[in-house]
């Protein structure tokens, strides 16, 4: 989905967040399937990289003609330095960002260009983490598999599997997903055939900071 000056946008850091977050959507019955889409929705962009992302911050405000538009960010390690360059670019645009995350997701306005603003640090902008701890969150705790992917993943490792340290969490929900119904469905379909729950604690707050910051009531029309 490409950025538009005629709704609202959202901006991401790559595909496999868009395509999670619209079917995370479609789940909790924001019809993203919808042609055309209903106003309030906004247009998902996929800046490709983090870097991209937080270049664009400023000028996605600047252009934002009075629309909203919002940030979903991997929070990675340690949270604060993630937060803190989303909330230095804000306060150029004169978003008044406070010093720390907010656990529900930031919602705030800029004075200056009179858009109401959001960011969400995945996971839950409290906890140092990527779109996998996320996903990881919309599976079950008693699901037998998941103990095996990490197992698996960890003697895989052991044996010399090159995947980096910081993408252990990614190669256990990759094998898991290759274990389902369907294998290897990329994360986005494998929410939508119901292989992920959609109602974890941070879905939840997820959704709830996404229907405030655009406006969206629960059932939209």
């Amino acid at each position: 989905m490409s950025g538009s000056l005629e709704r609202s946008g959202l901006h991401v850091e790559g595909a496999d967040d868009m395509h999670s977050i619209v079917h995370l959507l479609i789940r909790h019955d924001l019809d993203y399937d919808s042609k055309p889409l209903p106003p309030s929705f906004p247009t998902i962009v996929d800046q490709h990289s983090i870097d991209k992302l937080l270049e664009g911050v400023e000028t996605a405000v600047q252009v934002s003609g009075r629309r909203a538009v919002g940030f979903v960010l991997d929070a990675d390690s340690p949270l604060i330095d993630r937060w803190n360059a989303v909330r230095d670019r804000l306060r150029k645009v004169d978003v008044d960002a406070p010093d720390d995350p907010p656990p529900d997701g930031f919602v705030g306005e800029s004075s200056r260009y009179g858009s109401r603003v959001g960011v969400w640090l995945m996971p839950d902008n409290q906890c140092a983490g990527t779109l996998e701890h996320f996903l990881r969150t919309l599976i079950a705790d008693n699901d037998i598999l998941i103990g095996h992917a990490e197992s698996s993943t960890q003697t895989a490792k052991a044996l010399g599997a090159r995947f980096r340290g910081t993408d252990t969490l990614k190669a256990v929900i990759h094998a898991w997903l290759a274990w389902q119904e369907e294998p290897g469905r990329p994360y986005g379909t494998a929410i939508r055939a119901r292989f992920f729950r959609h109602d974890s604690a941070a879905a939840l707050a997820f959704v709830a900071w996404f229907r405030r910051l655009y406006e969206i009531s629960s059932a939209p029309g």
